[in-house]
């Protein structure tokens, strides 16, 4: 461990440190990222260096970066459905489908992003709060129909 974290620490400073709050958060991760899968972890690993450093404290900023991050991911999960590229496809609409839960814990964040959701792909109110409306709205979260 004291190796693999060394090494590391030459990629990416303080990068040990970043990945492995990422994968005590999300223990799924280090699945894929052994898998070669490595999208969500390169997301999560940006995450914990802002959170780590304090980089996004305006929150006007953190709104346009989530609104970004989102319609890329979205972009690149339709060019990846189009290529047939279904795992990529998968491992996307998990990294969106954390994003919508990570809304959960950042309420200051959410009630920013409230008045841009047509920027998310959000074109119709449901009520329901933004992180679950994202995944409702892009197919990731759980509708109605689950136990039908």
């Amino acid at each position: 461990l004291k190796e693999a974290r060394s090494a590391f620490e030459k990629v990416r400073p303080h990068g040990w440190r970043d990945a492995e709050a990422a994968y005590v958060k999300n223990p799924e991760l280090v699945r894929e990222a052994g898998a070669g899968r490595v999208n969500r972890i390169v997301l999560a690993l940006q995450l914990e260096t802002e959170i780590r450093t304090g980089m996004d404290t305006d929150p006007g900023r953190r709104a346009d970066r989530f609104v970004e991050r989102w319609q890329k991911l979205d972009r690149t999960g339709r060019e990846q459905y189009q290529a047939g590229d279904m795992s990529g496809y998968k491992s996307t609409r998990l990294a969106m489908s954390d994003m919508a839960k990570s809304l959960e814990r950042d309420p200051q964040l959410e009630s920013l992003l409230a008045n841009r959701k047509h920027e998310l792909g959000i074109n119709v109110d449901s009520g329901r709060r933004l992180g679950a409306e994202l995944a409702f709205s892009h197919g990731i979260g759980k509708g109605r129909g689950i136990g039908i």
